[in-house]
């Protein structure tokens, strides 16, 4: 009932930015017809004149150290609208709110760069155990994310888990709350959040409550007002309005939360009831997450005090980087790392795609969405040839009208030759993030296998490096692929016509979706 009491809202707001676009490709299209009627004798010098046009940006795009899928897509769209075209991609790569929000956080990396730094004894410990997860564990440092040990792990493969342990540890809490979501959406999980923070608050306790822009689309301005009330200190990560920026198609999508710098979580749950399962939005709702107790929780406690001090001067960070209590011994290597859109990196992609070269006798994939790069699929269909058993877990049920499952399928046909494993939940809808391989090395966090995640988002992800703790993954993995249909090609044509029309058509642009 929730929900429905809050969608007229969400679609009184949402097409704002939707609308802003499509006005100015109805203007393009006047243009054209404009030329086409008025100027018809000179529609040869025209079509001259636009070739020339498309030639240059094209030699210039080729030319940028970018993915091959997003330059083509740029090229097409400008190759369908050449004015038009040159003017969005000058408004999301060139104008100064990009150059702005990497220099605001290349000041905020520097700060935290003297708090967080390698430990070399740890390093040394992990090169001796295995060099090539050393190798990878020194491209991360290279960004600010060193490599823990003392730092106890809990893998969860449901959010009903997830959230009955974050709860424990917000009663314990002493100091501070640190929370940092993509979704916030009205229900059971969000009162009982409430319900706790008004205790803590009367304690003492300090809360920080971060969210992302989009959430002003559709969460009516009451329900955070009442945190605001009780004490909670809120903030919104680039709010959305009908003016758009450079900057508004990169989203906050990490999920954290730290508390007193002892404990932190992550994983892809948001804060709404569909991900503990009390509302069945489309099926059964799966999701994972990791706590984590140790020294490995000083980088999630600095990644998320980076994105609370965007556009501040202050720095927070020291003051919350309390000593631990008692260490936590374990053989656990742990890595807990963020990227951002401003970044020359793919960081996530870059963990991926090493993982999966790397691996010899298995990788399991799990994420709600496909769109992939050249290198990405390459990658794949490489480790599938030389015998590995690379196998893949999306939702058979999909959400967003289905668009996302469709564009996914169109991979199906791609990789499924090579011998990748592809695997459909057939219960309901799968939003974890996790990557496991070869009993040895996993990654549980928010990045999804898409160009969203991979190169417009700000996502965090934890590296682990232990057997026990990836054999338990594994065997949940292996769970989810019981329940799964084997997506063969006669599986696939299964799909309706016209969505497997709609997805080869919007993977024209997916790498700009």
């Amino acid at each position: 009932m929730a929900k429905k009491k809050y969608r007229p809202y969400k679609r009184r707001l949402k097409f704002w930015p939707v609308f802003t676009i499509a006005l100015l490709f109805l203007i393009q299209i006047g243009v054209f017809a404009l030329i086409f009627y008025k100027y018809i004798g000179y529609l040869q010098i025209s079509l001259t004149g636009w070739i020339l046009v498309l030639a240059i940006f094209s030699i210039y795009m080729v030319n940028k150290d970018e993915d091959p899928d997003i330059k083509m897509s740029w090229i097409i769209l400008e190759a369908l609208f050449p004015i038009f075209g040159i003017l969005l991609y000058g408004f999301f790569n060139l104008l100064p709110g990009k150059k702005k929000a990497k220099e605001s956080l290349e000041a905020r990396k520097a700060i935290s760069s003297q708090y967080i730094f390698q430990d070399e004894e740890v390093f040394k410990r992990l090169g001796e155990k295995n060099r090539a997860q050393a190798s990878l564990s020194k491209y991360l440092q290279g960004w600010g994310f060193p490599v823990y040990q003392n730092t106890d792990l809990r893998y969860f493969h449901q959010g009903e888990d997830f959230f009955e342990s974050v709860f424990e540890d917000l009663e314990k809490a002493q100091h501070f709350i640190a929370i940092e979501f993509f979704v916030i959406s009205p229900g059971l999980i969000l009162d009982r959040f409430y319900e706790i923070f008004s205790r803590k608050i009367e304690e003492g306790v300090k809360i920080l409550f971060l969210y992302d822009g989009t959430n002003n689309l559709f969460l009516p301005k009451k329900v955070m007002d009442r945190f605001e009330r009780i004490g909670v200190d809120c903030r919104q990560f680039l709010p959305i309005n009908a003016v758009l920026t450079s900057v508004h198609n990169n989203r906050d999508h990490r999920k954290i939360i730290v508390i007193d710098n002892q404990v932190a979580y992550t994983g892809g749950v948001n804060l709404a009831d569909e991900y503990a399962n009390l509302y069945n939005k489309i099926g059964h709702w799966v999701d994972t997450g990791v706590r984590l107790e140790g020294e490995a929780v000083s980088s999630l406690t600095a990644l998320f005090f980076e994105m609370w001090d965007f556009r501040e001067e202050d720095d927070q960070l020291g003051a919350h980087l309390l000593p631990l209590k008692e260490e936590k011994p374990g053989e656990a290597f742990v890595i807990p790392f963020g990227e951002h859109p401003h970044m020359r990196d793919s960081i996530g992609e870059n963990v991926y795609l090493e993982i999966i070269n790397r691996s010899i006798d298995y990788v399991y994939i799990t994420s709600p969405y496909l769109t992939i790069t050249d290198k990405m699929s390459s990658a794949l269909k490489l480790a599938a040839q030389r015998g590995v058993d690379v196998t893949l877990v999306f939702p058979h049920i999909g959400d967003h009208k289905k668009i996302p499952l469709a564009v996914a399928r169109t991979y199906y046909e791609e990789l499924a030759p090579y011998g990748v494993k592809i695997f459909e939940y057939a219960p309901g809808f799968v939003h974890s993030k996790t990557l496991v391989s070869d009993d040895e090395v996993a990654v549980v966090g928010t990045i999804n296998m898409d160009y969203r995640s991979f190169y417009l988002h700000y996502e965090d992800g934890v590296l682990v490096f232990c057997p026990d703790f990836a054999l338990t993954l594994r065997g949940h993995i292996e769970k989810l692929i019981d329940q799964s249909i084997y997506m063969t090609q006669e599986e696939y044509k299964k799909t309706p016509l016209h969505l497997r029309v709609k997805g080869r058509v919007l993977r024209l642009m997916a790498p700009l979706m």
